[in-house]
């Protein structure tokens, strides 16, 4: 029988197709007794045929049906039609994280990601507490619902093809798995023991995803994949999205450790250090020492490893955190032939997801240093050294009084302020021309939610000129939302001596902010 629109599984009548993926296809169907629509995930013929995952699907799928949690997209029943297996579950009238992102980026703030990731979190501690892992934690299976005048609903499907913690191999006993390796954690490709923390390090990679718009590791091969997550450093999320404060790359780098053992141990202490990293520009983790040489993945016996290629940049500094010792099992290197083996070790089939694919990463371009040109005396120098300026639109606001609640000021064209930014090359905001003898800057007070003064402020850049009680180290600390959920890249100035030449133009003005705001500029948009 072909299970469709119009048949029947159980009593249950499918109405519509609602996703398909490599494992199967998931219906809307009407419950068989009451008046609600049920979810029914039906497993493709080749993993319904497999005996040995038919009998970890049945006690999986019993795992998965006692957890009770807000955040967890609930399994109510699973059964077998004509041979092939089926779960059904709650169904959310939503979009999935993956689907929204893609759909529209500008909608995934840090602030939204912040929240998803720490939704997602909690459902994912309460299925650890009671023995069971996902593994295969990533933002298709995020679903977003939202009903008018409420908050939006995180929700973590797919439970009902995870597995409990007994089952300490990621590799079943044919050496069959699927997963997505876009999100894999290192034990995961190597087929090594696995706990709670690899749905960390995946949760953490998802919040990259989210955040970054691209994959941590971002290529459309497999084998560069996979090589990424295995030997290269945590990359830099900071250097990706220029509007997340460093102090994200450094929690990042816990929960994207190569050894479990150095990971956060819960979900909870990951989403708690991310949020003051994230709000506050601060990370909670004990001071940065200096970075360590990348160290090799924990690997199953047997496994393949490959040389440690170097960084396309720097390694962030990595957090010093107490964790318990464990003995690395390292395996011997071999040349560039292990690539390709890499992808089926042990029999292991991966899956390269479509929003896996995405173009190599981008190493940002430092400035041209003056050791290697003319020294910059004049905007013009500027420009002609920073090409990439031209043609950038920015708006230039100044932060002063509380953080809490901050007076707004942003500075209008004509003016000294917007000259010596269109003399670099930049385009200066048109939502913040002058209007008659209005007076510069113009101003607002009050709150850090909403502000309609930053409303016209749609794409481009902001600078950030800042002198409030958070100001000081560059970071986006305490900014108020207002300014930071906007489209625009945030740009940070808090050098006292720059602030005041900005705000306070002077013929020694343009000599103090070549000196010390360039770099500020160059960082943010080269």
């Amino acid at each position: 029988m072909t299970i469709g629109p119009g048949s029947s599984v159980d009593g249950y009548r499918i109405e519509r197709v609602i996703g398909a993926g490599g494992m199967g296809t998931v219906f809307l169907a009407q419950h068989p007794t009451l008046p609600r629509r049920d979810a029914i995930k039906v497993l493709s013929a080749q993993y319904s045929a497999d005996q040995e995952f038919r009998s970890r699907f049945e006690r999986e799928a019993n795992l998965a049906a006692a957890l009770d949690h807000p955040n967890v997209v609930a399994v109510y029943d699973r059964g077998e039609l004509d041979g092939q297996l089926w779960i059904a579950m709650q169904y959310v009238d939503g979009i999935d994280a993956a689907a929204a992102a893609t759909r529209e980026p500008q909608s995934m703030t840090p602030q939204r990601v912040l929240r998803i990731i720490t939704e997602v979190g909690r459902g994912l501690d309460h299925a650890h507490r009671r023995g069971l892992l996902h593994r295969d934690v990533k933002p298709a299976n995020f679903l977003l619902a939202q009903t008018a005048g409420e908050e939006e609903r995180v929700l973590l499907t797919d439970f009902g093809v995870a597995k409990s913690t007994e089952d300490t191999l990621e590799l079943t006993q044919t050496g069959t798995f699927v997963a997505t390796i876009a999100y894999a954690s290192p034990e995961q490709l190597n087929g090594a023991p696995v706990d709670h923390r690899s749905d960390i390090y995946s949760l953490a990679c998802s919040f990259f995803k989210l955040a970054a718009g691209r994959n941590p590791y971002p290529a459309t091969q497999p084998t560069k994949v996979i090589m990424g997550h295995l030997y290269e450093p945590p990359p830099r999320i900071s250097m990706v999205n220029f509007a997340l404060p460093p102090a994200v790359d450094q929690v990042l780098a816990v929960a994207m450790a190569k050894d479990p053992n150095e990971r956060f141990d819960s979900c909870h202490e990951f989403t708690t250090a991310l949020r003051s990293a994230l709000l506050h520009g601060i990370s909670p983790l004990s001071s940065p020492t200096a970075p360590e040489p990348v160290r090799q993945p924990v690997l199953a016996p047997g496994a393949f490893t490959a040389p440690v290629s170097g960084p396309a940049y720097p390694s962030p500094a990595t957090p010093t955190r107490p964790h318990p010792t464990a003995p690395r099992n390292r395996g011997a290197l071999i040349g560039a032939a292990a690539l390709a083996a890499a992808l089926t070790v042990a029999g292991t089939v991966w899956v390269l997801s479509g929003d896996d694919a995405a173009p190599e990463a981008r190493t940002p371009a430092g400035p041209v240093t003056q050791s290697a040109a003319a020294p910059v005396t004049t905007a013009a120098d500027a420009r002609r050294l920073h090409p990439a300026f031209e043609g950038k639109i920015i708006v230039a606001v100044d932060i002063t009084g509380d953080s809490i609640t901050p007076t707004l000021g942003a500075h209008l064209k004509p003016g000294p302020q917007s000259q010596f930014l269109e003399a670099l090359g930049f385009v200066y905001n048109q939502s913040f021309a002058r209007v008659g003898e209005e007076p510069s800057p113009r101003t607002e007070n009050g709150s850090t939610l909403s502000s309609e003064l930053l409303s016209p402020i749609r794409s481009g850049f902001i600078l950030a000129v800042r002198s409030d009680s958070s100001a000081g180290g560059g970071g986006l600390r305490d900014l108020p939302f207002s300014m930071t959920s906007r489209a625009a890249t945030v740009l940070v100035l808090d050098d006292p001596a720059a602030v005041n030449a900005l705000r306070n133009w002077s013929g020694d003005s343009e000599r103090v902010l070549l000196d010390k705001l360039l770099p500020v500029l160059t960082k943010g948009v080269e």
